[in-house]
């Protein structure tokens, strides 16, 4: 068996690895996420950067399936009134809904958008 000259990196070819899968493929995606994340050039170190990269999407990704946690949260609380409780759910899922419209490239004159508002339009006082 013949040694290789150089040794290999395992680091390198996970890093290969999410390229070739993350930014060979659709380079538009990468370059929003680029320039959204560009703030994390001033950390110490890239793996410093990496990290508060990671921990701004956790964070983005909590955020998003905080809706269910909103109307779990109305249903179970027996106090309040439930016509108020089921505004506050329908609320909650409209906003969570044209958020996700909205990050999704969707303007707010958008035909989606729009059918999506008139939709709710009678359940949110």
């Amino acid at each position: 068996m013949i040694a290789s000259p150089l040794p290999m990196n395992s680091s390198l070819n996970a890093f290969s690895r999410v390229v070739t899968k993350h930014v060979l493929g659709s380079q538009e995606h990468f370059n929003e996420l680029k320039e959204r994340l560009a703030m994390c050039e001033h950390a110490t170190s890239k793996a410093g950067a990496a990290a508060l990269g990671y921990l701004m999407a956790m964070e983005e990704k909590g955020n998003a399936s905080n809706v269910y946690d909103l109307v779990v949260e109305q249903v179970e609380n027996e106090r309040g009134d439930a016509y108020a409780r089921t505004d506050q759910i329908f609320l909650a899922i409209y906003r969570w809904l044209d958020e996700a419209l909205k990050d999704d490239g969707y303007e707010k004159e958008n035909y989606v958008r729009q059918f999506i508002a008139n939709k709710f339009d009678r359940y949110i006082p």
